[in-house]
């Protein structure tokens, strides 16, 4: 396996929530706090980006069964976005009016439900939740009591949720089913050092393996199902914060990074920060599931 490359050079404040779209054969990630969509075409090798008009902080993007529309959860709920013409519907928001909540990342899993987490607006107060979004009626509160929502990710086989409580330096699993909203035996599965950052941003590969960013770590790891270290992958940025397998093969990590919450020192010593880079794996990927629409 190599060593992780820098792919595209940017400054982006807090990119996230990078995917691979199959259906347009490109790469798609978001700025949450400078909020704009960029689209990577691997064919021409070009990048372009489109403002979005919504209000920071937007916190994630999931591909949907409609080919031209994209869900993204951001700080008034979730809504359906428009690929063609950058349009918004809303879609649903079922944390209501609540205080100081914004929602973060989101992840579909095998049934084509989402997973998606809230947070405390200010990253303090354990307020944050788990919810399981079947469609626009039908949703259910998994789990309670988070500052920082992250990294929902589903096994290959589809019967395990795996979310991280990132203030918390936690990585949890859960048991899921096709019937039920609402997951079971929540369990830890990986406690973080200091040292290590806070967990980001979590994929799964079709070993079962589970892939996780670090924030303010300065790398990806790489652990087994039941959560043993496997490898350790330095990154030449010091925010990590999600990742994606792409390309043909489902065998190329691509890596989103951030500058926010670093100073002037810090970005000197990591100037790449909020740059994209890859890693040319010897593991396959799996496409990620698509949000039903229909």
């Amino acid at each position: 396996m190599s060593e992780v490359e820098l792919f595209t050079e940017a400054r982006h404040r807090l990119g996230e929530a990078i995917i691979w779209h199959e259906a347009h054969r490109c790469l798609y990630w978001i700025d949450l706090l400078d909020p704009a969509l960029f689209r990577h075409d691997p064919t021409t090798a070009k990048t372009q980006s489109w403002p979005l008009p919504l209000e920071a902080p937007i916190g994630a993007i999931v591909a949907t069964d409609n080919p031209d529309l994209l869900l993204i959860t951001h700080r008034r709920g979730l809504s359906l976005l428009s690929i063609s013409d950058l349009s918004l519907e809303p879609y649903c928001d079922p944390e209501g009016e609540r205080d100081a909540i914004i929602w973060n990342d989101a992840k579909c899993d095998r049934w084509g439900r989402v997973w998606a987490g809230s947070s405390h607006a200010l990253e303090k107060e354990a307020r944050g939740a788990l919810w399981c979004i079947k469609d626009r009626k039908h949703f259910s509160l998994g789990d309670a009591g988070f500052a920082i929502s992250n990294g929902p990710a589903v096994s290959p086989d589809g019967g395990t949720l795996y979310f991280n409580d990132s203030l918390g330096r936690t990585t949890f699993a859960y048991d899921i089913t096709s019937d039920d909203l609402h997951p079971r035996n929540r369990r830890p599965l990986i406690q973080f050092t200091p040292e290590e950052g806070l967990p980001d941003g979590i994929i799964t590969d079709a070993e079962g393996c589970l892939w996780i960013a670090h924030w303010g770590g300065a790398r990806v790891t790489r652990y087994t199902a039941d959560g043993r270290l496997i490898a350790t992958y330095p990154v030449p940025a010091r925010n990590v914060t999600t990742m994606c397998f792409a390309g043909p093969d489902f065998t190329t990590l691509y890596i989103t990074t951030a500058t926010d919450g670093l100073d002037t020192a810090a970005l000197a010593e990591m100037p790449l920060t909020g740059s994209l880079f890859r890693l040319a794996t010897n593991v396959k990927g799996l496409p990620e599931p698509l949000f039903r629409l229909s």
